[in-house]
């Protein structure tokens, strides 16, 4: 009977040995040699947050290719999350302190959109025609329980439709002949649809800036607007057109964790809106926990690898937050 005991000891210690040296395995980066159509990777990251209640941190990341065409079926192997604490040493994460889901229609928050619709003296009557169709357009594709707003700028602005998931009322504001003069209060206009974004609990926070020029009428500067963008991690994506200001709209864009799309002629606007639904309904969460004192500030580096037919590529994306 001794013996039995003794070897059921040894057997334990054994295992329990054997466990501590073999973690569970990595998982391999998602590779595609078929995918001859991939150039380079695109990356961002449209949201970030830390849960004050368990302090763990999650992260939305696009990833796409050169046009916009969001990559699929990728795995903790294509990821690299480094942590920098202000003032102290980066640390990267092990796979298995990271957990890998997708943002879908089923299993995720519902999006809220702020749509913003230029009305400017430079708007022509089908440039007009074009961007509000390519509008309803977006509006079709939205998902039931995805909320909406409408807000229409020129020299003011007015928020023809507040947020709502009916789709008949949304299409509804948009036939809404604006009042608001011919000037451009573009910046305005974002800042309004951050605000009202904000309002909203369990969502996914989205703005959408569209104009065909330059802002010289807001009472917000763009650099501000990055920052209130920032401080509530709301990405603002960018459509332009015509003499719209591209590095101006871009430069916006990026530093909020959003996208910037140029349309040569209004005609291609609806395209740009229906490359913008894909993204947003195409996103990586990575979710990991943190323990760092309340105030300290953390830069997150993820750094996404893709191996196609072509080549090996790699993108950088890069975001500040604050411990609360």
């Amino acid at each position: 009977m001794k013996k039995i005991y003794l070897l059921s000891a040894l057997l334990t210690v054994l295992f329990a040995c054997s466990s501590d040296d073999n973690p569970p395995p990595l998982d391999q980066a998602f590779e595609n040699l078929n995918d001859v159509t991939t150039t380079s990777l695109e990356t961002t990251i449209p949201r970030l947050e830390i849960s004050q209640s368990n302090g763990k941190i999650t992260a939305l990341l696009s990833v796409t290719d050169q046009n916009g065409t969001p990559l699929e079926q990728f795995t903790l192997g294509n990821y690299e999350v480094k942590i920098t604490p202000d003032g102290g040493e980066p640390v990267v994460l092990n796979q298995n302190q990271i957990t890998l889901s997708e943002f879908n229609n089923t299993n995720s928050d519902p999006l809220a959109i702020a749509t913003t619709m230029d009305y400017s003296g430079s708007m022509g009557s089908n440039d007009i025609q074009n961007m509000e169709t390519a509008l309803k357009n977006f509006i079709s594709l939205k998902g039931d329980s995805d909320f909406m707003s409408i807000i229409k700028f020129a020299s003011s602005i007015e928020e023809v439709q507040g947020f709502t998931t009916d789709a008949t009322l949304l299409d509804a504001a948009i036939d809404i002949d604006p009042y608001i003069g011919s000037s451009t209060a573009f910046y305005s206009a974002c800042d309004l649809g951050i605000k009202e974004v904000n309002k909203l609990n369990g969502v996914l926070p989205v703005v959408i800036g569209f104009t065909d020029g330059y802002d010289n009428n807001s009472s917000i500067s763009a650099n501000n607007l990055i920052l209130k963008s920032k401080s509530l991690s709301i990405p603002i994506y960018t459509v332009g057109f015509g003499n719209a200001d591209q590095a101006g709209l871009e430069y916006l864009a990026n530093e909020t964790g959003g996208r910037f799309f140029y349309a040569p002629t209004s005609d291609d606007i609806s395209n740009l809106y229906e490359i913008i639904d894909q993204q947003l309904r195409k996103l990586y969460i990575l979710e990991w926990n943190i323990n760092y004192p309340s105030g300290t500030v953390l830069t997150i580096e993820i750094t996404t690898s893709y191996t196609g037919a072509n080549d090996s590529f790699t993108d950088l994306s890069i975001k500040t937050i604050t411990v609360q």
